[in-house]
């Protein structure tokens, strides 16, 4: 009887790091982005506006609606942590160094019931101990309008 509760922590372990990627449905993406910053220097605030974004586009191939750890190589300077799989989603750890400012945290993606919609939960701190201080928070939200307009 020890030796099988002696693998579940091997088990369980190798079932998160196999973390099984989600996907949306192919078509016409409209999708907004809002990031929100919070940074100082040796304790001196420094003013980061807000940004938003918000593009309308095809998404065609599979490589487009997939939800997966390479996900991360779009954060050039971030690599994975590790990602666990959820029934609605998938967390991806972070860890960036951007120009020598190095932060860590997740990416959290959900995608609903019918794969139409996504969003996604971004957050990123420096080390404890930094003297910048800085912490970021983005908000992705996608839905899908229609198929593709136009050549896809």
């Amino acid at each position: 009887m020890r030796l099988p509760l002696l693998l579940i922590p091997a088990l369980l372990m190798t079932a998160a790091a196999e973390a099984q990627p989600i996907s949306v449905n192919k078509g016409q993406w409209y999708v907004t982005q809002d990031m929100y910053y919070d940074a100082s220097v040796n304790g001196e605030a420094i003013d980061l506006p807000p940004e938003h974004t918000a593009i309308d586009e095809c998404w065609s191939l599979d490589e487009e609606v997939l939800i997966d750890e390479s996900m991360v190589e779009m954060f050039e300077g971030c690599v994975s942590t590790g990602a666990v799989s959820h029934p609605f989603g998938l967390d991806i750890g972070l860890s960036c160094d951007f120009d020598g400012l190095e932060l860590e945290g997740s990416a959290f993606f959900t995608v609903n019931h019918g794969r139409d919609s996504f969003a996604a939960n971004l957050e990123l701190a420096s080390l404890a101990g930094d003297p910048v201080k800085f912490q970021s928070h983005i908000i992705m939200i996608g839905h899908r309008t229609g198929a593709c307009q136009g050549p896809g």
